[in-house]
C-alpha cells in the first residue's frame, strides 16, 4: 500500500473502474463451475470455513450478492455465529473481532475488509513487506510513509492496525466513488491512480480481492445465514419482513 496523497480521481479512471468491474463480474461468471473451485479459490477458505464438501459446492454455486455480515453482527441473537465464522476463517478471535467491530462502526463492507486483509497479510498481524523506500506492516499492511506517526508496536497492534486500515479503506472508498477505484487506490496510491499510472499488478490485486469477497459471502450465506435459527432474525419494524429473507 502506498501513500494516499495526490489529486482527485479523473474521469478517465472512472471509465477504467467500470471496465475493471465488468471484467471482474465476467470473470466470476466464467468460474462458477464447482469443478474449477480448487484452481480459483484458496484452500484456506475451504479448510477454515468448516463447511462440508456438499455445502461448499452449494455455496460456490450461489448467486447471492447481498452482504449480511454487518446486519447479523449487530443482532445480539446472531452475533456469536458471525464471530465464530470469522474466528474460524482467520484463526484468531482478536483479529476477527477487531475487523468486525471497526468495519461495522465505519459502515465499510465487512466482507470487503476481510477479503482485503486476506490478500494483504493472510490475517497475520506480524506480516511485513519491504519496499524500496518504505515498509508495509501488520494486518492491513499499513505503509510507513502513509502512517509516519505510528510506532513500530502500534503497526503490529491488532486494534491500532485495523482501526487505521479501515479508516484508510473508508478514505479510499469516499475518494474513489466505488469499490474498484478504492481498491486501486489502496494498492497503488491515490496519486498514481489519479494520473493514470495504475500498474497491471493492481488490476490483478483488484480481481483477486473481488473474487475472495464473492466466495467469502457465499460461504457466509451457506454457513451462517442459511443455518441461523429461524427465531434469530434481524430486528425490523412491526409488520416488516425479515430483510435477510
Amino acid at each position: 500500500m502506498e501513500s494516499r496523497t495526490g489529486p482527485s480521481v479523473s474521469v478517465s479512471f472512472f471509465i477504467f473502474s467500470v471496465l475493471v468491474l465488468t471484467l471482474s463480474v465476467y470473470g466470476s461468471w466464467s468460474l462458477q463451475s464447482p469443478d474449477e473451485l480448487e484452481a480459483y479459490v484458496s484452500s484456506d477458505f475451504m479448510t477454515l470455513s468448516s463447511l462440508g464438501s456438499g455445502d461448499f459446492r452449494s455455496a460456490m454455486e450461489s448467486t447471492a450478492t447481498v452482504d449480511h455480515v454487518s446486519a447479523l453482527y449487530r443482532n445480539p441473537d446472531t452475533r456469536a455465529l458471525v464471530v465464530a465464522f470469522f474466528e474460524g476463517l482467520t484463526g484468531d478471535y482478536e483479529v476477527a473481532r477487531a475487523i468486525l467491530d471497526e468495519s461495522t462502526e465505519r459502515g465499510v463492507s465487512t466482507s470487503l475488509a476481510f477479503a482485503l486483509v486476506y490478500e494483504e497479510s493472510s490475517f497475520n498481524p506480524k506480516a511485513y513487506n519491504h519496499n524500496s523506500k518504505s515498509i508495509d506492516r501488520g494486518l492491513f499492511q499499513l505503509n510507513s510513509l502513509s502512517f509516519p506517526s505510528l510506532s513500530l508496536d502500534e503497526f503490529y497492534d491488532i486494534d491500532t492496525n485495523v482501526r487505521n486500515g479501515i479508516d484508510h479503506l473508508a478514505f479510499c472508498l469516499k475518494n474513489g466513488g466505488n469499490e474498484v477505484a478504492a481498491l486501486a487506490m489502496y494498492n497503488a496510491g491515490l496519486g498514481r491512480v489519479s494520473t493514470g499510472g495504475t500498474p497491471r499488478r493492481t488490476l490483478d490485486y483488484i480481481y483477486r480481492i473481488t473474487g475472495y469477497r464473492e466466495r467469502l459471502e457465499a460461504l457466509f450465506e451457506a454457513q451462517v445465514v442459511a443455518r441461523r435459527p429461524k427465531a434469530n432474525t434481524v430486528a425490523t419494524a412491526p409488520g416488516a419482513a425479515d430483510p435477510l429473507n
